[in-house]
């Protein structure tokens, strides 16, 4: 696992610019996708609303236009008998599941109250009389008053047995609506408050419309009320006039408030003034008609009176967000019942709130995240391999470069090695014993050694400090292996204070005898030099040979180059018989050199081993002509 590196924030823009980018673009999207799913929301709720309310509309006048009808049927005939009455009544009632009941009332004076009694008791029920309720709540027969509205013909007479003879006028909360359809002439629809019970067992619809004498549509009050002739009566279940009417329709978390006046006028609503006839005064506090309102509830289909905060409850809880106020109509509808203006309020349950989920918005959001974070993440991935490729790089670096001076260091280790081996064998030699040859050895037919001691170095060497000893026999050494070098000759070794250095191997060459000859020279030179240096009187002793020797290297450990055979025996001789000062050769030698160098016959000396032996003395090199 790759460990985190820094980077410069430099580095980061690229990925930084696309994730803001990124996360604004997919915010935006969010932010424009949840206002499309608000409207789109708002859209299919007020097709909703609008279904709702034209269900509504078309129940509601079919419905009020069985009562108008029947109203219709009063006026065109002066007498209409119960059957006749059942018969007309019968298809509504069958089609209209919500209507409860259809009643005539007919205006009764005092004086014909015995006559209507007597003749409903033959043709209605034999049991029938007008009745109304008492305080506790109790049928009684109606007390003496100028004038009764009694439910005279009802359909159906199953369940509403009590409703028979009941006189409306009796009613405290029905005498106003009885008093308004009369000095209007027009149907008027309110709560539906009970005709003997004392309350509704369930909300209902009550419809009123006045019947007047003679068929006729009196113009002023005065004449409406004097030719009133009665009233038909329809009541209709609440809850079943909302099932109808919503029947297949969406209403689910919805809540459904209709009334039929505005609710700035429920708390008390004035009296129309009549078409052509004198404005009426408003009814006393008391006398007021209970507008029509119910509230359905679709979650439990049922239906309950409407509340006095109703509209602000409506407002409150409108499923429909863009509700503008001051007015807030959004989710308010306007009803046109039988030539009147109703209002439609829906409303939403708290449980409608769980099932507006903005998934699509959501689902941009987090898609938005995902395509932004995928190339962020791809991003800083990329980031984090180029760091780690970076200082993989710059390791590798830093490894070659340790590796190259390592070599550096190893090849300079190497040739100081091989320069230390040089310093200890010929090239041509150290090359073999790399080669790792064994036995190096053979044979030279003619090469030139000589032989150099230093004259007096024991004495010198107990008048000074060991290490001036050491110094001054390494700074001798050194020039003379300065002077083989720049001859080409081959240094075998040095033995205490005598150098050995031969000319013609290892690698063979015709003028070994003149190379030895210019270094031995040389040296004299050499040594005169380093005397003024250290301000010591040096001097040096030189043999030299030449003839033929086998050279090799011998041993494992401190292996040297060395040569065996009678030359170098001879050639030490010449040394050590030599004199202080002069280079001292052999007969072999003088015949290679006599041509080109200069010498001084010393003759026959007594060389150990040897016997006597013809030598001269090198004096030095012959000038050309």
């Amino acid at each position: 696992m790759f460990k985190k590196l820094p980077l410069p924030w430099s580095r980061y823009i690229p990925a930084c610019l696309t994730l803001t980018l990124g996360v604004g673009f997919s915010i935006l999207t969010f932010v424009v996708v949840w206002d499309w799913e608000d409207k789109r929301r708002d859209y299919e709720m007020h097709r909703r609303i609008d279904d709702i309310s034209i269900g509504i509309e078309r129940q509601l006048n079919s419905d009020l236009d069985t009562v108008l009808a029947l109203s219709d049927y009063m006026k065109a005939f002066s007498v209409v008998e119960p059957s006749s009455f059942a018969r007309f009544v019968g298809r509504p009632l069958s089609v209209h599941p919500s209507l409860q009941l259809l009643a005539w009332v007919p205006r009764i004076t005092t004086s014909e109250r015995g006559d209507y009694e007597a003749k409903a008791k033959t043709q209605t029920d034999p049991s029938f009389e007008i009745t109304e309720r008492g305080p506790q709540g109790e049928l009684r027969p109606a007390g003496q008053r100028s004038e009764y509205f009694p439910a005279y013909y009802v359909e159906p007479t199953a369940g509403n047995e009590t409703a028979l003879g009941f006189d409306l006028a009796s009613h405290p909360e029905l005498r106003p609506t009885l008093d308004r359809s009369r000095d209007t002439g027009e149907m008027i629809v309110t709560d539906y408050v009970g005709l003997i019970e004392h309350r509704p067992i369930a909300p209902g619809l009550l419809a009123i419309v006045p019947i007047y004498a003679n068929s006729a549509q009196p113009i002023t009050v005065e004449s409406r009320r004097e030719l009133l002739q009665g009233f038909v009566l329809g009541i209709f279940r609440g809850k079943d006039l909302f099932q109808a009417s919503l029947k297949g329709r969406n209403t689910e978390y919805l809540q459904i408030y209709l009334t039929n006046e505005p609710p700035q006028r429920q708390e008390a609503s004035p009296q129309p003034a009549p078409m052509g006839g004198p404005v009426l005064k408003n009814l006393a506090a008391d006398q007021q008609i209970h507008p029509f309102g119910m509230l359905f509830e679709s979650a439990n289909q049922q239906v309950f009176p409407l509340s006095a905060n109703f509209e602000q409850q409506a407002r409150a809880n409108c499923p429909i967000e863009e509700n503008p106020g001051p007015q807030y109509t959004a989710c308010r509808r306007l009803l046109k019942i039988s030539g009147r203006q109703w209002f439609l309020y829906v409303a939403a349950t708290p449980e409608i709130r769980k099932t507006r989920k903005h998934w699509r918005s959501w689902g941009t959001l987090t898609m938005g995240m995902l395509w932004t974070l995928i190339p962020v993440t791809y991003m800083l991935t990329a980031l984090s391999r180029t760091a780690q490729i970076e200082k993989l790089a710059r390791d590798r670096t830093r490894q070659a470069e340790e590796l190259q001076d390592a070599y550096l260091q190893l090849e300079a280790e190497q040739a100081k090695s091989e320069q230390l081996l040089l310093n200890v064998l010929p090239a041509a030699i150290a090359l073999r014993l790399k080669s790792n040859e064994n036995n190096i050895a053979e044979s030279f037919d003619e090469v030139t050694v000589m032989f150099a001691d230093i004259v007096g170095f024991t004495e010198l060497s107990s008048r000074i400090s060991a290490p001036a000893v050491v110094k001054v026999l390494n700074d001798i050494f050194s020039a003379f292996d300065h002077l083989a070098d720049r001859h080409g000759l081959e240094k075998i070794k040095t033995i205490g204070d005598a150098y050995m250095v031969v000319g013609g191997l290892p690698t063979p060459r015709s003028d070994h005898a003149e190379a030895i000859a210019a270094m031995a020279i040389d040296m004299l030179l050499e040594i005169r030099r380093l005397s003024l240096t250290h301000e010591e009187p040096f001097s040096i002793r030189i043999g030299i040979n030449t003839g033929p020797v086998v050279a090799g290297v011998i041993g494992l450990k401190k292996f040297i180059y060395d040569l065996w055979g009678d030359t170098v025996n001879i050639a030490s001789r010449m040394e050590s018989h030599g004199i202080t000062g002069c280079i001292q050769v052999t007969t072999e030698t003088y015949e290679i050199l006599k041509d080109k160098y200069t010498f001084q016959r010393r003759g026959a000396i007594q060389v150990k081993g040897k016997g006597y032996m013809i030598t001269y003395l090198l004096t030095g090199r012959k000038e050309l002509p």
